[in-house]
């Protein structure tokens, strides 16, 4: 039987990262940071209802590119790791056909985390790699 292949999308405030299980680790899909400021998303570091409209834009932006990669078919589950604010934000801009396949919410923010030291964050979630 074939292993289960993982989506996980890990963001913060300023950018998002998107990984898929590959072997016994993960490979790295893309790291938008650059794309993002282009469309006007900033650093958010407040609590400002601006602040939040930003964090709403890059979590609609971040699940549209998660939803993209889904639809491929490569994937069977789907791992979310971000902090509090913004895995909320990421549960409102999911589409609602992609919440069933959400195996683990990690509320931890592992964007500066490298793909190769990853595996132990999700280690007992169920979503372990």
């Amino acid at each position: 039987m074939k292993p289960p292949v993982t989506l996980y999308l890990l963001a913060d405030d300023t950018d998002y990262r998107l990984l898929h299980t590959h072997g016994n680790g993960l490979t790295e899909i893309t790291h938008d940071q650059a794309e993002l400021t282009e469309a006007g998303v900033i650093h958010v570091t407040g609590h400002s209802p601006k602040e939040v409209i930003e964090r709403h834009d890059l979590a609609k932006h971040a699940s549209h590119i998660l939803a993209a990669e889904w639809a491929k078919g490569d994937y069977d589950r789907i791992v979310i790791s971000a902090g509090p604010k913004m895995l909320g934000a990421l549960r409102d801009a999911f589409p609602k056909a992609l919440h069933s396949h959400i195996v683990a919410e990690l509320h931890k923010d592992l964007m500066k985390v490298s793909a190769h030291d990853l595996p132990s964050h999700f280690a007992g979630t169920g979503a372990a790699v």
